[in-house]
C-alpha cells in the first residue's frame, strides 16, 4: 500500500518560515536600539519600556490569539499576523515621536506576533503526537533562523542606507511572503475525520479544558519557569549589541555576536525536539536551562571577541533546547482538547519575563552605567527556572485535583 505524504510537515514548513519573519523582528530590536535612541534623543529604559510595551501586550493576546486558533480557520490569525508585521515595520519609518513607537511595536507589532506565535506552536504540536518533539523543534528553529539572518542583515541595512529604508523593506518581505504561508496553513484533522496516514501519526484531541489545567501544579511550574527563563534569554538577546558596542566592538560585528546565538540555537532547537522524543522533554529542559545560564556567565567574564563568540555559542545553544522543547509541554501535558487556549495562558507568564527582562536591563544600566548587575540578575533568574522545572510533575486528569 502506497503511503501518502503527510500535510503535517507542510504546515510546519509554513510555521517555521512564519516564525522566522515575527521573532527576526523582534530579536533584531537590538540592533534598532541605538539608532532608535540617537533619533529620538530617549534614555536607553524608555526605548527598552516599548519592547516591554511589546512583550506584555503580545502575551496578553495570546490566549485570545490562542482561542482563535483552536475555534475558527487557523488562516485567520496567521493572515492577521502577517499583515500587522508588515504595517508597524512600513509606518516605523515615518515615526517623529516616543508614543508613535510604543503605539506601533506596542500595539500594532505585537497583535502581528502574537496572532503568529501561540496559534502556529499550537496547530503543529496538535497535527502531532508521535513525532511531536521534531515538529516543534524545526518550527522553533525558524526562531533562531531568524535571529540568525535579520540581527546582521537589520544592521548591514543601516549601515548602507539608513533606519527608515531599513523599515519600508522588512515590512514589504513580510507582507509578501505571508501570502503563501497563509495559503499553506490549515487545521489539524481529527480522528474522525482523518485519514490512515492521520491516524498513524497520532493524532489526538481528547485531554484536559482550561478550566482543568489551571486546577494542575504543572501548568504553574511550566508558566513561573517560562517566565523567569524568558526574563534571562531576552534581557541579554535585546541589551548585547549595547553591551559589545559600549566595549567598542563595531556594530556589525556586534550584532553578528548576537546573531550567534541564534544559529546556534537552531542546533539546539532541532536537537531538543528530537531528543525530547527520546529521553523524555524535563531532562532537554533542564541541560538547556544548564547551557545558558553557563552561557551567561561567560557573557559576565569575556572580554575579547572570539569569548563573546563563545559565549554567545553556548548561551545559545541552551536557549534552543528549551525553545525547542517548552512548546511541547501543553499538548504533552494536557492533550489536544485546548491546546491553543492553555499555550496561550503559558506564554501569558513567559510575556512577563520577556518584559521585565529588558526594562531592568535598560534601568540596570541607566543607573549604574554597566550590564553588569543584569548579567547577574539573569544568573539568579535561571536558577529559579531550573528549581520550577525541577518540581514539575505531570498531571492527573482528576475533577479533584489542586494546585
Amino acid at each position: 500500500m502506497t503511503r501518502h505524504f503527510y500535510y503535517g510537515w507542510i504546515v510546519v514548513a509554513a510555521a517555521f518560515l512564519a516564525e522566522l519573519l515575527a521573532f527576526g523582528i523582534a530579536y533584531s530590536f537590538g540592533v534598532f536600539f541605538k539608532p532608535l535612541c540617537s533619533e529620538l534623543g530617549w534614555s536607553r529604559t524608555i526605548i527598552a519600556g516599548v519592547f516591554g510595551v511589546y512583550a506584555i501586550t503580545h502575551d496578553l493576546l495570546a490566549p485570545l490569539t490562542g482561542w482563535a486558533c483552536d475555534r475558527f480557520d487557523p488562516r485567520l490569525p496567521v493572515a492577521v499576523g502577517g499583515f500587522c508585521l508588515g504595517l508597524s515595520m512600513l509606518l516605523m519609518s515615518r515615526v517623529t515621536a516616543i508614543w508613535q513607537v510604543y503605539l506601533l511595536y506596542g500595539f500594532v507589532f505585537a497583535l502581528g506576533v502574537a496572532s503568529i506565535y501561540a496559534p502556529l506552536m499550537a496547530l503543529v504540536s496538535q497535527w502531532f503526537t508521535k513525532k511531536r518533539g521534531i515538529a516543534m523543534g524545526i518550527v522553533a528553529a525558524g526562531i533562531g533562523a531568524g535571529s540568525l539572518i535579520f540581527n546582521p542583515l537589520s544592521a548591514w541595512l543601516i549601515s548602507s542606507y539608513d533606519m527608515s529604508t531599513t523599515y519600508v523593506i522588512i515590512g514589504a518581505v513580510c507582507w509578501i511572503l505571508f501570502i503563501p504561508i497563509t495559503k499553506f496553513v490549515r487545521k489539524a484533522p481529527t480522528l474522525d475525520t482523518a485519514s490512515t496516514t492521520v491516524q498513524e501519526e497520532g493524532v489526538f484531541t481528547g485531554g484536559f479544558t482550561r478550566a482543568e489545567a489551571l486546577k494542575t501544579r504543572a501548568f504553574w511550574m511550566v508558566s513561573f519557569s517560562w517566565l523567569f527563563i524568558a526574563l534571562a534569554l531576552w534581557a541579554v538577546s535585546l541589551h548585547l549589541v549595547n553591551l559589545l558596542t559600549d566595549k567598542g566592538i563595531p556594530v556589525i560585528t556586534a550584532a553578528s555576536v548576537a546573531g550567534v546565538i541564534g544559529g546556534v540555537s537552531i542546533v539546539g532547537r532541532l536537537s531538543g525536539g528530537f531528543l525530547s522524543d527520546k529521553v523524555g522533554r524535563k531532562s532537554v529542559i533542564l541541560i538547556g536551562f544548564i547551557l545558558q545560564l553557563i552561557g551567561t556567565s561567560l557573557f559576565l567574564f569575556s572580554g575579547e571577541v572570539w569569548e563573546f563568540f563563545l559565549s554567545s555559542g553556548v548561551f545559545g545553544l541552551g536557549a534552543g533546547l528549551w525553545c525547542g522543547t517548552m512548546p511541547c509541554l501543553p499538548a504533552d501535558l494536557y492533550g489536544a482538547k485546548a491546546t491553543g487556549s492553555i499555550f496561550g495562558l503559558m506564554v501569558l507568564f513567559a510575556g512577563v519575563g520577556i518584559a521585565l527582562g529588558p526594562i531592568a536591563g535598560g534601568y540596570i544600566f541607566d543607573v549604574t552605567s554597566s550590564y553588569t548587575y543584569m548579567m547577574w540578575m539573569c544568573i539568579c533568574s535561571i536558577i529559579l527556572s531550573i528549581v520550577f522545572v525541577v518540581l514539575m510533575k505531570p498531571p492527573v486528569k482528576d475533577a479533584k485535583s489542586k494546585v
